[in-house]
């Protein structure tokens, strides 16, 4: 465990015997560990495309497409584990606003079950701060990288019945970010074009700005906020 790990450790210290044992509750903060992972993926990318530049479609591309992939991933992983971090904290404002957490988060009908950004409307409706607009920039972008990890994540051949879908990711990406200069223009613009490190780094930073702006309304945890922002910068 590194000393910039936000690991929070919850518990206290008994003496038996001059032995002293450690006993309580220790929470993870994996939203830090996946934004770290997103950066470290991106810069194995950018150092392929570096070695292999100006060379045709390669074997090689197989390792940029598995770190391309794992970042986008990553990047949408660390946004919804944040959430849910900020929602459990047993001293946070979130948690304190809940009746019955047991029933209104984990409950059938609970938070739990939201989709990523409706936990985030909801966190900010509870802490009595206005919700995004859906049709603000910072939520549609953020909205497109966690449909952009959906479509890895649950991949699909182009004919199958999601390519309605598809076809309206492809459209608000193309011209947001450099393409992989590897695949020819026939590829798959998902699989394919997309896994290059300036669709990475696009991810990244869509989350990095979606969080910075819930914050600045949010007001959580300033110190769990930063350490997630600046993780594996």
């Amino acid at each position: 465990m590194t000393e910039d790990s936000p690991i929070i450790g919850v518990g206290s210290l008994q003496a038996q015997s001059a032995t002293i044992q450690a006993t309580g509750r220790v929470i993870a903060n994996f939203a830090w560990q996946h934004m770290k992972s997103a950066r470290l993926f991106n810069s194995h990318v950018s150092k392929i495309e570096a070695a292999t530049s100006g060379q045709g479609f390669g074997p090689f591309f197989e390792d940029i497409r598995s770190y391309a992939s794992a970042s986008i991933m990553a990047s949408a992983a660390a946004l919804e584990a944040l959430i849910n971090e900020l929602f459990i904290d047993h001293e946070g404002k979130l948690r304190k606003s809940f009746q019955d957490f047991e029933v209104e988060f984990w409950g059938t009908s609970g938070v739990e079950r939201l989709s990523i950004l409706r936990k985030f409307q909801t966190a900010l409706l509870r802490l009595n701060e206005p919700a995004f607009d859906p049709n603000d920039p910072i939520f549609l972008v953020a909205d497109a990288a966690i449909q952009l990890r959906n479509m890895l994540v649950h991949y699909k051949p182009t004919w199958d019945p999601d390519r309605k879908a598809k076809a309206d990711l492809v459209n608000y990406l193309d011209g947001r970010f450099a393409l992989s200069p590897f695949p020819d223009q026939g590829a798959d613009f998902i699989s394919m074009k997309c896994m290059s490190s300036g669709c990475t780094a696009w991810a990244i930073e869509s989350v990095v700005a979606f969080v910075t702006k819930f914050n600045q309304r949010a007001k959580l945890d300033e110190k769990k906020i930063n350490a997630f922002l600046h993780a594996g910068a």
